[in-house]
């Protein structure tokens, strides 16, 4: 329904708006506090001095890493999709703040007219028509104003400026995602090429073998069968090959993708084999609450309930009455001089007033669904929760016992590094069997490769670990050469 009120009645209601214009409809948002234990139940460096997790992967003192993880930042599409929707979100809420604001619009016209001003007779009694032209010329300034009274505009706005926050926040965490799977696809790749590198030196250890083998038995000192055993080794050990190249290949590949570039030119960059890089020091995480506040993926969560909260204001506001102010100015004449003159002026003023009476029920339904929306929310942002103390507990527990596992690894092949040394001394000297030289070797093979799958394996946990704690993000939120860094600030920040 709407009424136009008289001049007085519509001062008053000005008055009355204005006193008004703090009083702001709906809940306020309060930030949910994260129920959680006070320390890590899961085992950690307790004697590692914190450091910041800004550029956690230059932890790994690998140059080839911090190149691939910076041109990631720049070439990968899911973080160009994101920084897309950062960019939409601060554009709305741009939108949003101006409805705050009167909108004025200015206006020229200039018109010339031709209209019958009836039939005429002439001095030879002859009839014809007669036409009068005119001109008009005009300029004017139009004015609207929805007066916010009871602060639905004020909601909207919050809403807008916490959507842009989980925006802000959902950049980050596809940018932690990327770094982190960048970070994991590389040091496979190391360890594919570093397993490649240890396969090619069996073959050759093998090769020897065999003209070991071939010589004792010509020299009537060996087996023939030790010869075909030795044969046999060798091209097990030759088709260990290829699946590692192949499963190098895959690993470019999908860096490739990361990294927005050919897989040539990564295969061609990553050619030259390096170890498989490894963690300078260790992790010691900061509390659950201080974690928890500085993951991205949390703190995007929360920020869609400030969100939802603020839109339940802006359903409550829509059930009171709304106050529009609209009012024009111009000047008006039909000479081109007289529209400077004040004399020609005219205007309009008057408010409007909205009033909803009747709607079945419907604007009451739209604020009970979106308590609905925040109530979901709210159980989702617990579900991150404890979905992210989960990854940390499991991340810290894998890193403990890789790392166990790892050292162990290191001792089992050096024992048996001794014992092929041996078993092979043994033989040529003619006093063992083939078959035991064999086995050593093959056991040596073996746990050297366990070796290199333990290392990446270490990597790969303390990556998800770093991913797991949030980065850096929560201690510098505009890391440099990130697109963090690239976008203006917005009203968020």
């Amino acid at each position: 329904m709407r009424a136009v009120l008289s001049w007085g009645a519509c001062m008053l209601l000005l008055g009355l708006g204005a006193v008004l214009s703090g009083c702001t409809v709906g809940p306020d948002h309060i930030a949910p506090t994260p129920a959680v234990a006070a320390a890590w139940s899961s085992p950690q460096d307790q004697a590692e001095r914190r450091k910041s997790l800004v550029n956690w992967w230059r932890r790994f003192k690998d140059p080839a890493l911090d190149e691939l993880i910076e041109e990631a930042g720049a070439g990968n599409t899911d973080v160009a999709q994101a920084v897309a929707r950062l960019r939409q979100a601060r554009e709305t809420t741009t939108q949003t703040n101006a409805a705050l604001y009167p909108s004025v619009d200015a206006s020229a016209s200039a018109t010339r007219s031709r209209t019958f001003a009836g039939a005429t007779t002439g001095t030879d009694n002859s009839l014809g028509s007669s036409y009068v032209a005119s001109n008009s010329f005009a300029v004017g300034f139009d004015a609207s104003w929805e007066l916010d009274i009871f602060g639905g505009k004020r909601r909207d706005l919050e809403r807008a400026i916490a959507s842009a926050d989980a925006d802000v926040a959902d950049l980050a965490d596809t940018l932690l995602s990327t770094q982190g799977d960048v970070a994991s696809y590389y040091v496979q790749l190391r360890g594919y090429q570093a397993r490649v590198a240890l396969a090619r030196q069996t073959v050759a250890l093998r090769e020897d073998s065999l003209a070991l083998a071939r010589a004792k038995a010509q020299a009537g000192t060996g087996t023939g069968l030790d010869a075909v055993q030795a044969q046999a080794e060798l091209e097990s050990a030759r088709a260990t090959i290829p699946p590692l190249e192949q499963g190098a290949r895959e690993v470019e590949l999908r860096l490739a993708v990361l990294i927005g570039q050919t897989p040539a030119a990564v295969r061609t960059r990553l050619a030259p084999v390096r170890p498989v890089p490894s963690l300078a020091g260790g992790v010691n995480p900061e509390p659950p609450v201080t974690v928890l506040a500085r993951r991205p993926d949390i703190r995007a969560a929360e920020r869609r309930i400030a969100a939802a909260t603020a839109n339940i204001g802006v359903a409550e506001a829509d059930r009171l009455p709304a106050v529009s102010l609209a009012g024009s100015v111009g000047l008006n004449s039909s000479r081109l001089s007289g529209v400077t003159k004040l004399s020609s002026n005219v205007w309009s003023l008057g408010p409007t007033v909205d009033m909803p009476i009747f709607d079945a029920g419907r604007r009451a339904a739209v604020v009970r669904e979106r308590a609905a929306v925040r109530e979901e929310l709210i159980a989702s942002w617990r579900g991150k929760v404890n979905a992210a103390v989960e990854e940390v507990e499991k991340a810290l527990t894998d890193l403990d016992r890789e790392r166990a596992h790892e050292a162990a690894l290191r001792r089992t092949v050096a024992a048996y590094a001794d014992s092929a040394s041996l078993a092979m001394v043994v033989y040529r000297a003619g006093r063992g069997d083939y078959v035991n030289v064999v086995t050593a070797q093959r056991s040596l093979a073996s746990a050297q490769d366990t070796l290199v799958q333990s290392q990446v394996s270490l990597d790969r946990s303390a990556i998800a670990l770093f991913k797991a704690l949030g980065g850096g993000w929560g201690e510098r939120r505009s890391n440099a050469g990130t697109p963090l860094a690239s976008l203006p600030p917005g009203p968020e920040q």
